[in-house]
């Protein structure tokens, strides 16, 4: 077969353009399977994604200026067989609630002042201020104060029933008496109960950092918004192991109500009383055991007696101390309650009209 000189390039020329395409075909191949030392991939894009992070600096600039120090002089009693009294100090902190120099803190930061001007109120710009005492009420442990002071920054106060569990919120305080710091921190529980000074209260919970002084200072929202009054912490277990993250505060609703009162009428009016006394401790494993009934008192007037165990009011379960002192709170002075007891293994209900309680 004759072949002539174009043909023949034509067939060299095509041979070596496929021999070139067959070569890059490998080349792309074994780039797209090798992995490769270029800098300018993204390669750590993942780690940012859906990272979500909290600017406290505008809630803490909101709120810093309304939490105050306070130091009360007290009267503690004397020591071992010397006895007597001797004089010591309270440090503990407060939150301006109004311009004109209101101020709510925990009654047992001042409850033992003693003397005309024994409580001092330091602010933020270093100013300090004889307080007054409004009034006071150990059944909440808050107390409400006043200075002669206006123009004054405040905290607007949140409405404490809509937190949820986990939402971030940021303690403002004294802690130890050294000054206004702030930390941060989750609301833990809702409704945790704790017994504190001989009361049963029911508290948010949170682990932001709250110490000693820390009492009567401010838990604020991330929108630098009051939601409630910090004013204990569990310190350590019964097997003596330190406990960190268990701070506790008075709910924001529950301060605004009883500030409300004391500022009005200098004490909790108004308020129900059952007229019992109860143990803590006892060895019913549901309800409350009424160990007394105060003379004159509501249950006295009902019938109710020592040794019944209260396990219900109206439709509502009582299993423990605190249920019962938080099913109360919703009652009025006058109205009757259906109190559920357990007599001699018989159940037995009993109404009860409600009395004032006798000290506020």
């Amino acid at each position: 077969m004759k072949i002539n000189f174009k043909s023949l390039m034509i067939i060299f020329l095509v041979a070596i353009l496929g021999s070139s395409l067959g070569t890059f075909g490998v080349l792309s191949l074994y780039n797209k399977n090798t992995p490769t030392q270029d800098t300018n991939l993204v390669i750590n894009e993942v780690d940012y994604l859906n990272t979500v992070t909290s600017d406290y600096s505008s809630a803490i600039d909101k709120a810093y200026n309304t939490v105050v120090e306070i130091n009360a002089e007290i009267i503690q009693s004397g020591y071992y067989f010397f006895g007597g009294t001797t004089k010591g100090t309270s440090a503990g902190s407060g939150v301006i609630i109004s311009e004109d120099g209101y101020i709510v803190t925990n009654n047992h930061v001042i409850e033992d002042a003693s003397g005309e001007n024994a409580i001092t109120v330091k602010l933020s710009d270093g100013s300090s201020y004889t307080a007054t005492v409004i009034g006071a009420d150990d059944k909440s442990d808050l107390a409400l104060l006043k200075i002669d002071a206006t123009g004054l920054p405040y905290s607007s106060f949140a409405d404490s029933s809509t937190l949820v569990m986990g939402q971030e919120v940021i303690a403002i305080g004294n802690p130890l008496g050294e000054g206004i710091s702030c930390s941060n921190g989750i609301i833990s529980a809702l409704e945790k109960e704790i017994y504190i000074n001989g009361v049963y209260l029911s508290v948010l919970q949170t682990n932001a950092a709250v110490n000693s002084g820390n009492s009567g200072g401010g838990l604020f929202d991330i929108n630098g918004n009051l939601v409630g009054i910090s004013n204990a912490k569990s310190s350590n277990s019964t097997s003596g192991t330190t406990v960190e993250g268990m701070g506790y505060a008075i709910p924001s609703n529950k301060v605004v109500s009883i500030v409300t009162d004391l500022k009005d009428n200098g004490y909790v009016k108004d308020r129900p009383a059952l007229g019992i006394y109860a143990s803590r401790y006892s060895t019913v494993t549901s309800g409350v055991l009424v160990t007394d009934v105060l003379s004159g008192g509501s249950a006295e007037k009902a019938g109710i007696q020592a040794e019944d165990i209260i396990v219900s009011m109206d439709d509502t379960e009582i299993t423990s101390y605190g249920d019962l002192v938080k099913e109360l709170e919703k009652y009025n002075v006058g109205d009757t309650v259906k109190i559920g007891i357990i007599r001699n293994s018989q159940q037995l209900y009993i109404d009860v009209t409600l009395q004032e309680s006798s000290n506020g």
